[in-house]
């Protein structure tokens, strides 16, 4: 049996725009609306988010439902454009709601992980340039994060400044994959570099509300392998993508210093030592050729979103995560898509157990997020894919517990399994 400490928080996780329903004033709304136009072969986005699971009026069902699972923490985030839908000033209701769910959770032993910037932004951010217009976007964010952090702060046990800081810039500035569905390297690093402010921001902003709660970030850090194993190029593409993907990230804020290629070495003070503890996101592994990325090999089992299970690759980098900043880890994302309940039981089993193996070596493993405590709008997938440990019905919102949900409840009970 796989047994865990005594202390291990076993938590679940979830995002605003994805669960919340009828946030209309953000960027990603603003370009559903669009594609929605378009002939359903054109788009680029399957359906749009909607009324979503309708958290916002349900969220005391679904922290029932975690709390019936045994859930130690939960992760949530904040919807900036809920907080300010236009520029003027907060949404006090919007604000009284979210602290209203942190105290839910508490009222229920589960501890709270508050994550403050989760893809979306505000549609008048957008406007004005979103991500790439960098004093206006952080003169806009400090003032967000003024507003949020204190009024939240004596809820909050664990902050997450931002949600896969390396995410928004790949998918919506150099693969095109995500509005604003950009291809551009130059903007690519721009993006990278302002999420990087963004979190020291958030980080600073934090400390001086709430000295004693861990400030973390929630980091898709990818794993890349060669295709062919004994390739040198291929190996030096696995390298290299690594290094631009993920490794730029932690040596800005592990050094303080604007490394290449997010700069020539220029030290950045305000941005050094702004971690407590590294969230990780992981799902998958990525092979390169010759000529780039290759989804899968022959044999591989592959889940709903196209992704090679691949359990591996999450024991190597919490080695090289800790290897690199020497703090506690927290898995902040971890699930499949799928339909088959035995298919995501033995996904979970898959990698909880080389998690173990990982931390029986010395890695300092705190807790195991499971991605996601309901199904939700799966971002340009639409609600085609589902990840979660409760099912929702699009008419009634009813919540039921899935067979995944009810082995989860077995494992925290258990300790392992």
């Amino acid at each position: 049996m796989h047994k865990f400490p005594p202390e291990f928080l076993w938590g679940t996780a979830a995002s605003a725009y994805q669960t919340e329903g009828n946030n209309v004033n953000n960027d990603w709304h603003h370009y559903e609306q669009i594609e929605a136009k378009k002939p359903e072969n054109k788009r680029k986005l399957a359906g749009i988010c909607g009324q979503a699971t309708m958290q916002w009026q349900n969220y005391e069902q679904d922290y029932d439902l975690a709390q019936k699972m045994g859930v130690k923490i939960h992760r949530l985030s904040i919807e900036w454009s809920r907080i300010f839908p236009t520029t003027d000033k907060p949404d006090e209701e919007a604000l009284a709601i979210y602290k209203k769910q942190l105290v839910s959770l508490h009222q229920r032993g589960i501890k709270t992980m508050v994550c403050l910037h989760h893809f979306t932004i505000p549609i008048w951010v957008l406007q004005k340039g979103g991500f790439l217009n960098r004093e206006y976007f952080l003169k806009q964010f400090q003032q967000y994060l003024e507003v949020v952090i204190p009024y939240l702060a004596d809820e909050v046990d664990y902050w997450l400044p931002i949600n896969e800081p390396n995410i928004v810039p790949s998918a919506s500035y150099l693969i095109g994959m995500f509005p604003p569905y950009k291809k551009n390297i130059f903007q690519y690093l721009r993006v990278y570099r302002l999420m990087i402010e963004m979190h020291a921001a958030a980080y600073h902003v934090i400390k001086k509300y709430d000295k004693s709660a861990p400030v973390g970030v929630a980091f898709a850090y990818m794993h890349f392998q060669p295709f062919n194993a004994k390739n040198k190029w291929q190996q030096f593409l696995s390298y290299l993508s690594d290094k631009w993907a993920n490794r730029i990230f932690f040596e800005a804020v592990v050094n303080g210093r604007w490394s290449f290629p997010l700069g020539w070495g220029a030290a950045a003070p305000e941005i050094k030592g702004t971690l407590d503890f590294t969230g990780l996101n992981y799902y998958t592994t990525l092979y390169l050729k010759n000529t780039g990325p290759v989804p899968f090999k022959k044999g591989d089992v592959i889940t709903d979103m196209g992704w090679v299970v691949y359990p591996k690759g999450i024991y190597a980098i919490l080695h090289q995560l800790f290897k690199i900043t020497n703090k506690p880890i927290i898995v902040t994302e971890n699930g499949t898509a799928t339909t088959e309940e035995s298919f995501r039981i033995d996904y979970y089993k898959s990698h909880l157990t080389e998690i173990h193996k990982a931390m029986s070596e010395g890695v300092p493993v705190k807790g195991y997020m499971a991605w996601s405590l309901t199904d939700n709008y799966e971002w340009q997938h639409a609600y085609s894919k589902k990840f979660g440990l409760i099912s929702v019905d699009p008419i009634s919102m009813e919540r039921t517990l899935k067979k995944s949900g009810w082995w989860y409840k077995e494992v925290i009970e258990n300790n392992g399994f």
